[in-house]
C-alpha cells in the first residue's frame, strides 16, 4: 500500500466554515462508487467514522459508469448503473426498490437533485455523440429536456439548495446558469467537480488535482490542502470535505480549513469516485 503524504496549508481566510454551518443539519452516510474488480465493484455507503461500509448496488460488470447522489431529504439515492441497464435510476437509502426513472439519451452521469427534491439535472451524451449536454427530468421520470446545447462537453452539475443556480463543468472550467438554462456564464477557470456548501455561500471544487474553496461568486479561491483529488463533496454540517483521488486510493476526509485530514476507507487498491453526503435535518 503506497505511502500517504499530504501537506496541510494554512487555514483559509474565507470564513467558509462559519458561512457553511448556518444550515442545522447533521452528517449522515457517504455514498460512493467503487471499482474495478468483480465482484467488489458497486455503489457503497459508509459512516463518516469509517464504520458500517456496505454495498447497496452491484452492476453487471466491473467497469460500469457508476454515479450516486443523495436526495435533499436523505431518503433516496439517484444513481447510474452503467451498461447494460443504462439510464438514470433511484433507490431507497438502504438500496431497496431500485427503479429507472429515465432511459436518458445515451450515457447519463453525474446526477444532482434540486433543493426541493422534485427534479434532477444530469449529464448525457444524447444524440450529439461528440458532446455531453445537461438534461433535466422530474423525479417521477416525466418532463425530460435538454438545458445546454453548446459545442462543448458539459458535466458534473451541482444544483444550489436554494434552487436558483446550477454550477457545472464546461470542458475544464466552471460555469453557472439558471435552472431553465438561461444566464450561462463563466464562473471559475481550471476547475472541476463543484460542490455547494450547505448554506449555499461557497463552492468547493478541484483545481490542479487539489481541493479548493471559493465564494459563491467565484472570488477568494483558496486551496484547502495538497491532496490528490478528482471528486469531492461538502458535508451537511459544513465542516468537512470528502475527496476521492483520480487513481487508485482511499476516500479522505478534510476539514474545510485544512487543519485536519484523515483516511475514511482502507482499501487503497480500489478506485473510488462520486462521493455524496447524506443530509440529516435536526
Amino acid at each position: 500500500m503506497r505511502a500517504f503524504a499530504v501537506v496541510v496549508l494554512t487555514a483559509l481566510s474565507l470564513g467558509a466554515n462559519a458561512a457553511a454551518t448556518s444550515a442545522p443539519s447533521r452528517n449522515g452516510l457517504i455514498a460512493f462508487a467503487r471499482c474495478c474488480g468483480f465482484p467488489g465493484t458497486g455503489i457503497y455507503v459508509i459512516a463518516p467514522d469509517g464504520s458500517g461500509q456496505r454495498r447497496l448496488f452491484q452492476p453487471k460488470g466491473d467497469d460500469a459508469a457508476l454515479w450516486s447522489a443523495w436526495s435533499p431529504d436523505g431518503t433516496q439515492i439517484a444513481f447510474t448503473p452503467g451498461a447494460p441497464r443504462g439510464g438514470l435510476w433511484v433507490m431507497q437509502a438502504n438500496g431497496a426498490r431500485p427503479h429507472r426513472i429515465t432511459a436518458g439519451k445515451g450515457e447519463p452521469g453525474s446526477p444532482s437533485w434540486s433543493g426541493n427534491g422534485s427534479r434532477l439535472v444530469f449529464s448525457d451524451s444524447g444524440s450529439r455523440a461528440a458532446f455531453y449536454d445537461l438534461y433535466m427530468v422530474r423525479a417521477d421520470g416525466s418532463g425530460l429536456r435538454r438545458v445546454t446545447s453548446t459545442v462543448a462537453n458539459e458535466s458534473s452539475p451541482a444544483w444550489a439548495r436554494d434552487g436558483r443556480q446550477i454550477v457545472y463543468v464546461r470542458e475544464r472550467d466552471l460555469w453557472r446558469m439558471r435552472p431553465d438554462g438561461t444566464g450561462q456564464r463563466l464562473l471559475l477557470r481550471d476547475a472541476q467537480s463543484p460542490s455547494w456548501s450547505p448554506g449555499g455561500t461557497h463552492l468547493a471544487f478541484v483545481r490542479d488535482s487539489n481541493p479548493w474553496i471559493a465564494s459563491r461568486s467565484g472570488a477568494g479561491a483558496k486551496r484547502v490542502a495538497r491532496v490528490s483529488t478528482s471528486f469531492l463533496a461538502w458535508s451537511p454540517d459544513g465542516q468537512w470535505l470528502v475527496t476521492a483521488a483520480a487513481d487508485r486510493g482511499d476516500l479522505m476526509l478534510i476539514r474545510t480549513d485544512g487543519s485536519r485530514i484523515r483516511r475514511l476507507t482502507h482499501e487503497n487498491g480500489w478506485f473510488h469516485a462520486s462521493p455524496s453526503w447524506q443530509r440529516i435535518d435536526n
